[in-house]
């Protein structure tokens, strides 16, 4: 089974929703910030397809607590079990996949088009709550629980214990119906613990009625003991199963969730709908890594996985076709699509899943150039930790490397999927000046430096000649003395060696930006450790750059940037 479209009104943090879940693609991952209602997704899924008769809603349950707008939540399914496609069940509600639920638009089943179910989930003030399977050409039909069994949904969260004990919520529940069986064993055993009871301290009473009924004339047959009474009502006890004399509630919260896992998918005949909230919890990465690639084997050709996380090692085994960005905003929930019909934009985007997919779990996003940027922004969070106590990640800020040529196109689709983008790149392409002007007029930022520089020139010419000697120093560790040295002398600047360091005197901004154009083309920090390093040799001497230096006003722009909604 396959959902393709929900929709929720009212239902805890969501006063509206409307996602529609890719035909095509049978894993999804959702991802974003914590509160922005990626597990009540999951959990509108369940209550749509609730297993019994019986449902709890509270107040609470209701978006702001507020009951007198109606809990609503309606699930359009493709891979409908048969037994639900007869005349006699649903066969007349069969509707053709992706047409709108609304009157008056024809949503007869079309040949060679998958056909869908809709089912409603309606809550009102009296908490009652009502299933209907739903369509464009006939009233409402009402579902009952053993039908929304057949649906075969598994559910996976911070309660998979509960499938570690035998009772309705469990999935052993699927296996074998257990209630009948426990009800005997109950009653059996409380019989005997009855029989065999020892009351004996109990009999002191004895002497008390028989005075007490001597006394108001009430007789006695025989002598007065005390005996447990058996009841038909509900038992307490639990019954779990157990690996030899351990029950498997006590094994590791990852191994309990594997075994619901499995449990929920080899309950099912075929076609499993299967989410799994968190799916990292209690998993080490190579367990994680296993799980998500045998999900992926189970649903190759049918049935479907939704998994939220806050797990960078989840993410780098997802495609970008698997991944839902989710975001919420004053009770409206969206989701969007991490995913670019342009192949190259597509591949960066899974080349930066795999090497820094921590970027994608953020919430705000600084999109770098290339990899140079991205060491001078780390360099740049150590600073303002110094200086202010403030780490991006703590804000919720990521870094992310825009690849070059295609940053606008990787940044407008972040954009787009609800990040606070702003972007650091060059201005030695004058091509690209036109770009940069569309996206500062719809109010994305843009940080660059003078017309015709590079990062690497704008450093090397606002830097003190102290930063200046750091960074060609880095360089020559990197390169060698020999050809860094080289190349400064062909550039006509006198420098001297010292204790096997180069040593560059006062020399003009003309001759810094030389050597920064020389460390441009040449390589020199062309790595995310070397930028780094180049950022902090100038952090180093920051306050003795001047102020109305291009590099000083830029930096301090990006600073003001990323402290903006300090929350």
């Amino acid at each position: 089974m396959q959902i393709t479209n929900l929709k929720i009104y009212n239902f805890r943090g969501i006063k509206k929703a409307s996602i529609d879940f890719p035909f095509e693609t049978r894993v999804l991952c959702l991802i974003g910030a914590g509160d922005n209602t990626k597990s009540t997704l999951l959990k509108s899924i369940d209550w749509l397809l609730w297993p019994n008769w019986n449902l709890t809603a509270c107040d609470n349950d209701f978006y702001m607590g507020d009951t007198s707008n109606p809990i609503v939540i309606r699930g359009t399914f493709t891979e409908i079990p048969s037994k639900l496609q007869t005349e006699d069940k649903f066969g007349m509600y069969l509707r053709c996949y992706n047409v709108p639920l609304e009157q008056g638009i024809d949503d007869e089943p079309k040949k060679d088009i998958p056909v869908c179910l809709t089912i409603q989930l309606t809550i009102d003030d009296t908490l009652e709550p009502k299933w209907n399977v739903v369509c464009n050409r006939l009233e409402p039909k009402s579902i009952s629980y053993n039908d929304r069994k057949l649906m075969q949904v598994g559910v996976v969260g911070d309660n998979c214990s509960r499938d570690m004990l035998w009772g309705k919520s469990s999935v052993l529940q699927k296996y074998v119906d257990s209630s009948g069986v426990l009800h005997e064993a109950y009653t059996k055993v409380l019989r005997e613990a009855i029989n065999n009871a020892e009351l004996k301290s109990l009999d002191s009473v004895s002497d008390v009625l028989l005075t007490v009924g001597k006394h108001y004339g009430v007789g006695f047959d025989s002598d007065i003991r005390n005996k447990i009474l058996m009841h038909n009502g509900s038992f307490s006890t639990t019954v779990g199963v157990f690996d030899g004399e351990v029950p498997l509630t006590q094994k590791g919260k990852g191994s309990q969730r594997l075994l619901s896992i499995g449990l929920n998918i080899q309950s099912c005949e075929s076609s499993p709908l299967l989410l799994i909230d968190e799916a990292e919890t209690g998993l080490e990465p190579y367990r994680l890594k296993s799980l998500i690639a045998e999900l992926r084997t189970i649903c190759e050709e049918s049935g479907q996985v939704i998994m939220t996380t806050h797990s960078p090692i989840a993410l780098t085994e997802c495609t970008t076709q698997e991944i839902m960005v989710i975001r919420s905003y004053n009770g409206e929930t969206s989701a969007y699509r991490l995913y670019s019909d342009d192949k190259k934009v597509n591949n960066d985007f899974q080349a930066t899943l795999r090497s820094n997919a921590e970027a994608f779990l953020s919430k705000r996003l600084i999109v770098c150039e290339g990899s140079t940027e991205i060491g001078f922004v780390r360099a740049l969070d150590h600073f303002l930790y110094k200086k202010y106590k403030y780490r991006m990640a703590f804000q919720g800020i990521g870094i992310a490397d825009g690849k070059g040529e295609n940053i606008f196109k990787y940044s407008k689709i972040l954009y787009d999927c609800g990040y606070d983008v702003c972007i650091l790149m060059d201005s030695d392409l004058p091509e690209k000046e036109k770009d940069k002007k569309v996206f500062r007029e719809n109010g994305i930022s843009v940080f660059d430096w003078e017309q015709g520089n590079a990062l690497e020139e704008q450093v090397f010419q606002d830097s003190t000649i102290t930063t200046i000697d750091d960074l060609v120093n880095i360089a020559a560790c990197e390169k060698g003395y020999e050809s860094v040295s080289t190349k400064i002398n062909n550039l006509g600047v006198v420098f001297s060696i010292s204790m096997d360091k180069i040593v560059i005197p006062p020399i003009t901004d003309e001759q810094k930006k030389k050597i920064g154009t020389t460390s441009k083309k040449s390589g020199w920090l062309k790595r995310i450790s070397l930028g780094e390093k180049m950022g902090i040799a100038v952090f180093k001497e920051w306050d003795n750059i001047s102020n109305t230096s291009k590099l000083k006003m830029t930096v301090n722009d990006i600073i003001n940037w990323v402290m903006k909604h300090d929350e």
